[in-house]
C-alpha cells in the first residue's frame, strides 16, 4: 500500500475531501489521472473499476481501498489478464465491492 493510495482510500471512505499527486476524492467519487475508479452508491456499497487501465497503480489504489474496508477479493492480473478475486474481469468491468 502506498501512502497516496491510503492517505485517499481513507478519505473516500470517511465521504471527505482529498488530494495527492495522481489521485483524489471528492468523497463521493475516487480518481486516478481524472479517471472515476471508485464510488458510493445509494445503497451503501461501494462500487469500482479499473477504468479501462489495467495498471499496477489502478490495481494498488483500488486494492487498499478494498483492505481497508476489510474486504477479500483483490484485483489483480496474470498473463496479461484481469481478475477480481479469482473472476475474470475487462478492465472496465465494473465490481460492487
Amino acid at each position: 500500500m502506498r501512502k497516496e493510495s491510503v492517505k485517499i482510500a481513507k478519505a473516500f471512505l470517511s465521504k471527505r475531501e482529498a488530494k495527492a499527486a495522481r489521485t483524489h476524492t471528492d468523497g463521493k467519487a475516487m480518481f486516478l489521472h481524472g479517471n472515476k475508479i471508485a464510488w458510493h452508491n445509494e445503497d451503501g456499497t461501494i462500487s469500482a473499476t479499473l477504468a479501462g487501465w489495467g495498471t499496477v497503480t489502478t490495481r494498488d489504489r483500488l486494492n487498499t481501498l478494498i483492505r481497508l474496508m476489510g474486504k477479500g477479493a483483490m484485483f489483480g492480473q496474470k498473463n496479461h489478464v484481469q481478475y477480481f478475486g479469482s473472476d475474470e474481469i475487462c478492465s472496465d468491468d465494473v465490481v460492487t465491492l
